[in-house]
C-alpha cells in the first residue's frame, strides 16, 4: 500500500523541487509516530469521532509544509494513517536508492576507530557502486576477528569464526 503513495509522492516532490524537504518532513512524522505507538490506529480506526480525528491531524499538518499537509490530508482522507511508517520508509527507501546511498551494517570483534570505519566505507562504495555510506557498526567478540559486511540482503562474511567454521565443515567431509 505504501508503494503507491511513495510514488506519487516522489513525483510530486520532484516536479516542486522539494525532494529534501519532503523526506525531512517523513523523517519527522515517522519520529512521532515511534513516539506515539497508537497515534495511526486512532487516526483511522473508528475509537475516536472525525471530528476528534481532525483535531488532531490539524495539529500533526502544522509542523509540515504544504506539500506535505496536502499529503497528510489525502491520507486521513483515504483512511490509510496507519501506513504512515510504511509510507516514510519507502520514500527514504526511494530517496536512497536515487541518490546511490546504503545502509551498511558492518560487525567487528573490537571497536573500529575513525580511520578504519572510512576505510571500510570506501570499500562497500566501490564493492557496491554506491555515492554513500550510513554505517552502522557493531562490536561482537563472538566473530573473534574479522569483519562481517551487511548492505540489504547481501552479507560479506570475512570473519574468523565463519573461516574456522569452513574448515571444521572441509574436514567434516573429506573424513
Amino acid at each position: 500500500m505504501g508503494k503507491r503513495y511513495t510514488k506519487a509522492l516522489f513525483e510530486v516532490a520532484e516536479e516542486q523541487k522539494s525532494v529534501e524537504e519532503m523526506l525531512e518532513d517523513l523523517k519527522a512524522l515517522k519520529q512521532v509516530y515511534e513516539e506515539n505507538p497508537g497515534l495511526g490506529f486512532a487516526l483511522a480506526g473508528r475509537s475516536i469521532s472525525r471530528t476528534e480525528k481532525l483535531k488532531i491531524l490539524d495539529t500533526l499538518k502544522g509542523q509540515f509544509g504544504s506539500l506535505m499537509q496536502d499529503f497528510l490530508g489525502l491520507v486521513f482522507d483515504n483512511n490509510r494513517m496507519d501506513c504512515v511508517i510504511d509510507i516514510a520508509d519507502a520514500f527514504i527507501e526511494k530517496y536512497d536508492e536515487v541518490n546511490g546511498i546504503v545502509e551498511a551494517t558492518v560487525t567487528t570483534a573490537i571497536e573500529l576507530d575513525q580511520t578504519q570505519a572510512k576505510n571500510l566505507e570506501s570499500v562497500i562504495k566501490k564493492r557496491f557502486s554506491v555515492n554513500e555510506v550510513n554505517l552502522t557498526k557493531i562490536v561482537d567478540s563472538n566473530i573473534i576477528g574479522g569483519v562481517i559486511i551487511r548492505v540489504g540482503d547481501q552479507v560479506v562474511d570475512g570473519s574468523v569464526v565463519k573461516k574456522f567454521n569452513d574448515i571444521k565443515n572441509m574436514l567434516l567431509v573429506n573424513n
